[in-house]
């Protein structure tokens, strides 16, 4: 049975070391901006959310620690000056086709935090696992590190 569940800020210790891996594998698509540990802080003072899907087994509110975590997402409520999103900062997983309801309850969360929409930097293959989702613009990027010598 897949289960989805948002962690209290108090939990996150208990399953980073099933989650690190998973945003791990998130960080090789970025342009470097975070590292997995760079989310602990964050995560532990409730300035982001750690959000975990588990298969199976154990259910996670009486054993976090052996839980079979196969999905992880960091969400972030940001305050523009003209509205409020729900930022999913880091997804990582596999088979998200299985648990699409994860995406629903991640929807409610917003809904409740008065957040009027989601938003996503992502790969284009995104895209289709979020087809209600609009592609709003593209980030380009160039490094310029050599140049501050």
């Amino acid at each position: 049975m897949i289960r989805a569940h948002l962690l209290q800020p108090s939990d996150v210790a208990y399953v980073w070391e099933s989650v690190a891996p998973l945003i791990s594998r998130v960080t090789r698509h970025t342009e470097g901006e975070l590292e997995p540990d760079d989310f602990i802080e964050p995560l532990t003072h409730g300035e982001m959310q750690l959000w975990v899907v588990e298969d199976g087994g154990v259910s996670l509110h009486k054993d976090l620690a052996s839980a079979n975590i196969i999905a992880s997402l960091i969400t972030q409520i940001v305050s523009y000056p003209q509205k409020k999103v729900l930022r999913l900062i880091s997804l990582a997983g596999d088979n998200f086709e299985d648990f699409k309801d994860f995406i629903s309850m991640v929807e409610a969360f917003a809904v409740r935090c008065e957040c009027s929409a989601l938003e996503m930097w992502g790969r284009k293959g995104w895209k289709k696992l979020l087809p209600d989702w609009k592609d709003s613009y593209i980030v380009y990027t160039k490094d310029i590190k050599e140049r501050m010598q």
